[in-house]
């Protein structure tokens, strides 16, 4: 472009009074040839009739805000610094460019800018809210409290200050009054669709579920592509179950964004709830990338859809990348100086609220019956919404119960790591939905994980994974981050269920045939995938009249589930589903079925625990992940490893000899209710002993001032593997 042309553009946006826009391409043209005295002449006489105005004009500060707010912060800050050389006095200007250095994370830059700002206009409520955020970010925390209260006092509709108080409580742990902030704010300004989602992202930390989804559903509604309020509002539908309200959520969050790993993980997971087997070829087309690009996806989903080791501890380091950032593993060296073992070593159990039925079912006869003369217990529950049931029901194990908020503030960790504990344990991983943040901070000298989420954290925060042979057998150290700490028979134990229930439900009553054989079985309907289900509908056929017991899933999944039945030639009628019930009258119930079926790449874990408590015998067939062994680990602490498949010839082979056989099963079935009284699994006692075993040689070794290794404990020591 010419000098000329040049001159002649910004003469014509002079006439059209678009002032600044001349003074920019007059300081452009000396920029190239600062001798053009037509230029010269031209911008003086232009910068004096400028000088009635401070700031540039409203339409070119809503085109800068423009660029910004689209996160484009350095063409923002460059138009404003070209600008700043008309109007050198403008506190926009300064102010702006502030928040520009801001975005980008220049902190000492975005300081001086303000700084420049707040000296033109000492009572700009904005300014002192971008210094507030500056000081945030920079971890001066009172500071910038101090400096939104300021912005406050000047304007109490001040949004920005409303806003960086806000994350500045929750960032300190003080998330109610944070919550009560980001009211007022949505509240002066109800069509801010991001205000509604930082209330609602605060409100779910809280527990307050029902309010939460509201104000996601409000973010939704008032900008359909804020893709984050979808995506949130499907977990929460989630969560209640709802799982085909939920599907639309993660569909919406992939049509604004198709690369979005996270919510393709949802959705296919979702799918599997509903038992919905198109998950199976759509995952088939994204295996290889899924949950390995941008945010990392949550394993526990993940771990439904594939039985790879390997590819699964990839995405869990990807996941936990992104938890754990800054966290390391134990420093031996700092061992070294220990004392010794403590008369009574402290140990910490954590875990989720959300988590903390299924915890306690797997849990509690271990923790009341661990040996309080060597071993001091404390339970941490982190997150909202623990019932004060569950409450009383982990008093009553003799735990000391803190319960934690979950934000893993300073002020939450430093209060656990004044509890000097000695061995801090996670029973819940990532299940339900779980973060465990408070062990991204070293709580104790050891960590270790306990597979209530049964697979690998991947990250070097956790020193130890609490496994057994058959879980993990020699060779399948490599899938995992952590020390493999092999208990000597099994990962929990269980009483064994009365043999005669209180009030226990006729077949009749339940809706099975009086003489028929019952398989069943009870794992979520995400855990049946169609290589299970093809077998289950080929016993049906083999054995004639015997039909399968499910878990009633909701209306989605009963009629997917009763069209694969007839695809396979199978009356949808052999399949009965049963509708929910509490844990005591599910135990009451079980003993009407002769044959649990476990599932494939995720076992059924607690449901096939709840029935060999029943007394009704477990088959499985042993995958290669954690998830896929579970089973095979119940059935040799129990003492039943013939019900371990080699294959699934074997696994149908066996089924259908016991279906076909009333003596065997009968023998099968005594032989059952014979090991309960012997076999470790059922001795919560013994099991505990196990555990502490397993802690001594861990400690003893940290006392040692060794790094961790893979330990084997048992009656003769630990063995190194």
């Amino acid at each position: 472009m010419t000098p000329a042309f040049s001159l002649s553009q910004a003469e014509q946006l002079e006439r059209d009074a678009k002032l600044e826009d001349a003074a920019l391409i007059y300081a452009g043209i000396l920029t190239r040839n600062p001798k053009n005295t037509r230029a010269q002449k031209a911008l003086e006489g232009l910068r004096k009739r400028l000088q009635s105005q401070r700031d540039p004009s409203p339409v070119h500060q809503a085109n800068l805000e423009a660029t910004l707010a689209d996160g484009r912060h350095f063409e923002a800050a460059e138009s404003c610094g070209a600008l700043l050389q008309t109007f050198r006095e403008s506190h926009f200007l300064w102010d702006f460019l502030g928040r520009c250095h801001l975005s980008a994370g220049h902190l000492d830059n975005a300081a001086t800018c303000l700084n420049k700002a707040c000296g033109l206009n000492p009572r700009a409520a904005g300014t002192y809210a971008a210094m507030g955020r500056v000081q945030a970010a920079r971890g001066a925390f009172d500071n910038a409290m101090a400096l939104f209260e300021k912005a406050l006092t000047l304007n109490p509709g001040c949004l920005p200050a409303l806003r960086g108080k806000a994350e500045t409580l929750s960032l300190q742990g003080r998330s109610r009054t944070a919550a009560a902030a980001l009211r007022k704010a949505v509240a002066l300004a109800p069509g801010d669709a991001a205000l509604h989602l930082a209330l609602a992202g605060l409100l779910g930390q809280l527990g307050a579920a029902a309010e939460a989804k509201e104000h996601y559903t409000r973010a939704a509604g008032l900008d359909p592509d804020l893709a984050e309020a979808h995506y949130q509002l499907g977990l929460l539908l989630k969560a209640e179950g709802r799982f085909a309200d939920a599907l639309p959520c993660f569909d919406r969050v992939l049509q604004i964004s198709p690369a979005d790993d996270r919510a393709r993980t949802q959705r296919l997971h979702v799918l599997a709830e509903l038992s919905d087997w198109r998950w199976v070829r759509e995952y088939s087309g994204c295996r290889r990338q899924l949950g390995l690009r941008g945010s990392g996806c949550d394993p526990s989903a993940l771990m439904l859809l594939e039985d790879n080791p390997d590819l699964l501890r990839a995405r869990a380091q990807a996941f936990a990348s992104d938890l754990f950032p800054a966290a390391g593993p134990q420093a031996a060296a700092a061992a070294a100086a220990a004392p010794d073992r403590p008369a009574r070593l402290r140990i910490g159990y954590f875990f989720s609220a959300a988590s903390s039925t299924a915890v306690l079912s797997q849990h509690a006869a271990m923790l009341a019956a661990h040996d309080r003369s060597r071993f001091e217990i404390r339970a941490y529950v982190t997150g909202p919404g623990l019932a004060e049931s569950t409450a009383a029901d982990i008093r009553r194990t003799g735990s000391v119960l803190r319960q934690l908020d979950g934000t893993a503030s300073d002020q939450e960790i430093a209060a656990v790591k004044a509890d000097h504990l000695d061995i801090a344990v996670d029973l819940s991983g990532y299940a339900q939905g779980n973060r465990m943040h408070p062990f991204s901070a070293r709580l104790a000298p050891l960590h270790i994980a306990w597979p209530g989420y049964p697979g690998t954290m991947g990250t070097a925060v956790f020193d130890y994974l609490i496994s057994d042979a058959a879980t993990c057998p020699p060779g399948s150290e490599r899938y995992h981050n952590e020390h493999l700490l092999r208990l000597p028979h099994g990962l929990s134990a269980m009483l064994p269920a009365a043999s005669e229930p209180t009030g226990a439900p006729s077949r009749a009553d339940c809706g099975l045939p009086a003489d028929a054989f019952i398989f069943c079985c009870f794992a979520a309907a995400s855990q049946i995938t169609p290589r299970e289900f093809g077998i289950w509908m080929r016993l049906l056929h083999r054995a004639p009249g015997s039909v399968l017991w499910l878990l009633d899933h909701g209306e989605h999944s009963v009629s997917n589930l009763r069209r694969a039945a007839a695809a396979d030639a199978i009356d949808p009628d052999r399949l009965i589903f049963a509708p929910p019930a509490a844990r005591a009258g599910h135990l009451a119930r079980l003993p009407l079925a002769d044959l649990f079926l476990d599932t494939f790449t995720v076992n059924a874990c607690a449901a096939a625990r709840d029935a060999l408590s029943a007394g009704v015998p477990v088959l499985t067939l042993p995958g290669r992940q954690f998830a896929a062994r579970t089973g095979a680990s119940l059935l040799q602490a129990a003492g039943l490893p013939g019900l371990i498949a080699a294959d699934t010839e074997d696994y149908e082979a066996k089924a259908v000899e016991l279906a076909t056989d009333a003596e065997a099963a009968a023998r099968l079935r005594s032989l059952l209710l014979e090991r309960q009284q012997q076999a470790p699994v059922f001795s919560p006692s013994r099991f505990a002993r196990q555990a502490e075993e397993a802690y001594d040689a861990a400690y003893g070794r940290y006392l040692q001032g060794a790094e961790p290794d893979h330990l084997a404990p048992g009656p003769a020591g630990p063995q190194h593997s």
